[in-house]
């Protein structure tokens, strides 16, 4: 009885150590070797390539000023090629007063480029007539026109705020706007010191 009794122990114990080393070689064999070390490292570099591509992409966005008679102007970016009437859209379009008949909406934009937009009674002002078209390269060369500029483009000005930009807009209408640059100092509020300040920046 003791040696039957001892043999069952034995075959128990050799039961327990063959399952140890079942389960020892197939926890090792679910480690990660280095190949899959390797495909790691070249997902990372995927990622890197697409990021690179994206930010490629990204450069090749114009940045476009919209202003003047629409719903919001604004700094838009839209794609290479993209269209005056594509930029006139990104900023809420056209308002009830706008002229569009003196901007071609069809020609091509470019990076940079500041997009005004006039009124009826702007373009009236300036002497224009419908197909005399106000172009963009006018309206590129970065100046503010201060026949023309609204609120929001004659406070870039250095030394104007929304009080002295509402004079100016408040001056032309009742004069029927300025003949000349210096006649920005006419203005309530503007002497010699602001004109100093914004002469290299404006014009009629």
């Amino acid at each position: 009885m003791n040696n039957k009794r001892l043999l069952k122990i034995l075959f128990a114990a050799l039961l327990i150590v063959g399952a140890g080393v079942v389960f020892t070689l197939v926890k090792g064999s679910s480690t990660p070797d280095e190949g899959t070390v390797i495909l790691e490292e070249d997902s990372s570099r995927t990622e890197t390539q697409e990021e690179s591509e994206s930010t490629e992409e990204e450069s090749e966005l114009l940045c476009i000023h919209v202003c003047g008679a629409v719903n919001s102007p604004g700094v838009y970016y839209l794609e290479s090629g993209s269209r005056v009437h594509e930029a006139v859209e990104q900023a809420g379009g056209l308002t009830e007063e706008a002229a569009d008949e003196y901007i071609n909406l069809a020609a091509v934009l470019e990076d940079g480029q500041q997009l005004y937009i006039p009124t009826a009674s702007e373009a009236e002002e300036q002497g224009l007539s419908p197909g005399s078209e106000v172009s963009s390269e006018e309206e590129s060369d970065g100046l503010v026109n201060i026949n023309t500029a609204d609120s929001e483009e004659l406070m870039t000005l250095p030394g104007i705020g929304e009080t002295k930009a509402a004079a100016i807009i408040t001056y032309r209408e009742n004069n029927g706007g300025f003949t000349s640059a210096e006649d920005i100092v006419n203005v309530s509020g503007i002497g010699e010191s602001t004109y100093e300040q914004i002469k290299d920046y404006i014009k009629v």
